[in-house]
């Protein structure tokens, strides 16, 4: 069955974030493949969704409700989170919307919240001899940060915002105006900067992996990525995989990838949702459809 056809015969599709830059692309995809999207966001956007509905914020104890209120009354049968706040909320309250027939396309809780943590993700995948930056909390004295890491070192928020927040200190000096709290600090790697995409489907398999080069930040060095380019890198895929398998990880993710000063590639984070780029790599849609279409099958019991 098509795209177009099996998106004929489902409910409403729900993307939380449709103001971001990952809810954008998956707005449109759907749109684009003949879907009925419902969209949501903290802010007023414009969209060309069926219905928009603004929403609290994912720690408002009114957000799971006013979430499951829109599911009830349009009969929402599949969502698609986008927001990094929200991701370890829907994990947690997956069985919740599973009763009322609604999939949540997003991993267990287990691995979003460890994926959400980028402290977390880079101790874990050490320790399993996955490649990463040397990572430290926020809370290491700045001395420390640069007799362990040198300088140039990278300050960035714990948990996932993708390329937002990121700041390259270069100096002492600037590093002692770092007062942030609920950091990490990562070692620089000094190379290329890649985008990751995939999908692991309801049954473990990996379906897709689009690696794209970062050929643009915008910060120069760092943040998010202005401009992408579809590479074949088999390394930074073979990385990529290994660490969603090490987390028993389901569903899309994004995953940042650089390379250090010898050339090889270490994980930087993984943003357990679709990713900005998601459109330059439409194969993680695709198969993200043809997977709800199988999931829901199995459920229904139809052949």
């Amino acid at each position: 069955m098509s795209i177009n056809s099996a998106a004929s015969n489902r409910n409403p599709i729900l993307v939380t974030g449709i103001g971001g830059p990952a809810g954008k692309c998956a707005t449109s995809y759907l749109i684009q493949n003949g879907c009925t999207v419902i969209g949501t966001d903290m802010r007023a956007v414009s969209s060309d969704v069926a219905h928009f509905f603004e929403v609290p914020a994912a720690d408002d104890a009114a957000f799971i409700p006013a979430m499951l209120k829109i599911v009830d009354d349009y009969d929402v049968s599949l969502l698609i989170p986008t927001v990094s706040e929200e991701l370890p909320v829907f994990a947690n309250n997956k069985a919740t919307f599973a009763a009322r027939e609604c999939h949540v396309m997003i991993a267990s809780y287990l691995a979003v919240n460890i994926a959400n943590d980028k402290l977390k993700t880079a101790r874990l995948l050490d320790q399993l001899g996955i490649a990463v930056p040397r990572t430290l909390p926020g809370n290491t004295p700045h001395t420390t940060v640069m007799e362990t890491l040198g300088l140039p070192v990278i300050a960035k928020p714990r948990i996932s915002r993708g390329g937002r927040g990121v700041v390259l200190y270069t100096s002492p000096e600037a590093l002692a105006k770092e007062l942030r709290g609920n950091i990490v600090y990562q070692e620089f790697m000094s190379g290329e900067e890649y985008d990751v995409n995939l999908y692991v489907n309801h049954k473990g398999v990996l379906q897709s992996c689009v690696v794209l080069h970062k050929t643009s930040l915008r910060e120069g060095r760092v943040g998010n990525a202005l401009a992408v380019e579809r590479t074949q890198r088999e390394d930074i895929a073979h990385l990529c995989s290994l660490a969603v398998m090490a987390l028993g990880y389901i569903g899309p993710a994004d995953i940042d990838v650089r390379l250090d000063a010898t050339g090889t590639p270490r994980l930087l984070e993984i943003n357990a949702r679709l990713g900005a780029n998601a459109l330059s790599a439409s194969e993680v849609m695709d198969d993200l459809m043809s997977d709800w279409e199988s999931f829901t099958q199995l459920v229904e019991g139809t052949p």
